[in-house]
């Protein structure tokens, strides 16, 4: 039920963003953009990929939008964030700053390392990034994105440990109480998209 939930919410944003952003005229301020981005992770569990859509609007040198994606880094996650970034300058190729915030939400594969051998499950957690980045226009339309910076990725799991053997009853053992593990991956991400 709730991934059913956050599927139409997702959704109805991508639906709903485009008919408030419809420009009257060619001096109107407000602009829709959408931002499409694929992204390498790189911290102490590895390299993963990652995934982003982020739709919004952009006032003068503000932008603000809101994005979902999808990250391998470790655990799979569905990251659901709200993103404002801020270019410089007035030329057509311009440096720009950002900051993403938001949740990141556990999707399960059967690959997934378990620390449990009880009842393991997954909570989600808080989703941040950070960065610079720099802006190439390539046409009237679209604009091609260069961005690093820093991700945090929090993701906590749950369960419990057998602590004793009992080999007369099935499925035996005595169960821990619940332990919980709190994962902070920290990594570094280099994008590379497109806004159109």
């Amino acid at each position: 039920m709730r991934k059913k939930l956050f599927f139409s919410f997702v959704l109805s944003v991508f639906v709903a963003v485009p008919c408030f952003s419809q420009q009257k005229s060619d001096k109107a301020r407000f602009r829709y953009h959408s931002i499409n981005n694929i992204g390498l992770l790189e911290g102490q569990a590895g390299s993963a990929f990652a995934l982003q859509t982020i739709n919004g609007i952009q006032y003068q040198s503000w932008f603000a939008g809101i994005g979902v994606g999808l990250d391998y880094y470790r655990y799979r996650t569905i990251p659901l964030f709200f993103e404002a970034r801020k270019e410089f300058g007035r030329s057509a190729n311009t440096f720009f700053i950002y900051a993403d915030a938001g949740m990141n939400f556990y999707w399960k594969r059967d690959k997934d390392a378990k620390q449990f051998p009880v009842e393991d499950r997954f909570k989600n957690g808080f989703y941040a990034e950070t960065g610079i980045g720099y802006k190439i226009k390539l046409n009237a339309k679209i604009n091609l994105l260069l961005n690093a910076g820093y991700s945090l990725k929090k993701i906590t799991e749950q369960g419990s440990y057998y602590v004793a053997w009992d080999p007369i009853g099935w499925p035996g053992g005595v169960v821990s109480s619940p332990d919980i593990i709190r994962y902070d991956l920290n990594r570094l991400i280099l994008k590379i998209g497109f806004e159109f």
